[in-house]
């Protein structure tokens, strides 16, 4: 489910940038179909952790987990900035509006960490303990 969400997240975030020329109806459809995997992404991601903790330290690794997004919350508003920044330089006209190309720090963000994703594996559990049914 992460991995399906996030590369949801990032085929539509790119969408958003390509079609940007269908103006308000197309940021407004694609926007709203990014905000159907945002939740899946967030939630399975929770699950998942909760699966691989130790026994006894779900306090400690909660509390990192909680700690490391508040230390990176920075970086999707700075490549958004860096994005726009971007688009004033590939299309060399002050005078453009090139807001849509902020969407690619946001898709960079998204696709750093679908890539992490596919790295990370389940350690294999038992389905029961051994000697009951």
């Amino acid at each position: 489910m992460i991995v399906f969400s996030l590369a949801c997240l990032v085929a539509l975030g790119i969408g958003i940038f390509l079609l940007h020329d269908g103006g308000k109806p197309v940021f407004w459809v694609l926007g709203l179909l990014m905000c159907l995997f945002v939740g899946p992404a967030q939630s399975a991601s929770r699950s998942f952790l909760a699966r691989l903790i130790p026994e006894g330290m779900s306090g400690e690794i909660f509390g990192l987990y909680a700690t490391t997004g508040r230390a990176v919350s920075f970086l999707a508003p700075t490549l958004f900035g860096v994005g726009i920044a971007l688009g004033h330089i590939v299309l060399d006209d002050p005078a453009t509006d090139t807001q849509y190309w902020g969407i690619l720090g946001i898709v960079l963000v998204l696709l750093v960490g679908l890539v992490v994703a596919l790295a990370v594996k389940e350690p294999a559990r038992p389905d029961h303990a051994p000697g009951t049914a």
